[in-house]
């Protein structure tokens, strides 16, 4: 493979809150930073950066994805997004996933308000799914 930029188009990170977060504000700094974040990412696929290709990885892989720009979330309507979290406080975690429903409300909860929700939500609506899965050791 030769460069992640030959293989798809990026959606502009930087302002996503956890880079302004990571580099003061500063554009070009943070800019800079997230290329060399993207550069390391493509360099560990063993597969093209595709949407489809990225969305069969592990679920820390595809946050990453989602963090780094390759993947894109869906825009999602203040209505939608409080449609999702009563349909995630509706479910209870599995049982092999070892926690409590308080604490599974809690991360829901915890997760919805999260400062960079609007960045990213399918990345976090994958993460509570595969935290559901798998339970507190997952984080």
């Amino acid at each position: 493979m030769t460069k992640y930029k030959d293989y798809i188009q990026l959606k502009d990170v930087s302002h996503f809150w956890r880079w302004q977060k990571i580099c003061s504000g500063d554009k070009k700094e943070a800019l800079e930073y997230i290329e060399k974040k993207r550069e390391k990412f493509f360099k560990r696929l063993d597969c093209e950066p595709s949407r489809e290709n990225l969305l069969k990885l592990c679920p820390t892989v595809q946050a990453e994805a989602y963090i780094l720009g390759f993947l894109v979330s869906k825009a999602y309507s203040p209505e939608e997004i409080e449609e999702k979290k009563r349909y995630y406080l509706s479910l209870e975690p599995l049982p092999e996933a070892n926690i409590s429903i308080n604490r599974w409300k809690h991360e829901v909860k915890r997760r919805f308000s999260s400062a960079g929700f609007n960045d990213y939500p399918d990345c976090e609506f994958c993460l509570l799914d595969t935290y559901r899965k798998l339970g507190r050791f997952y984080f």
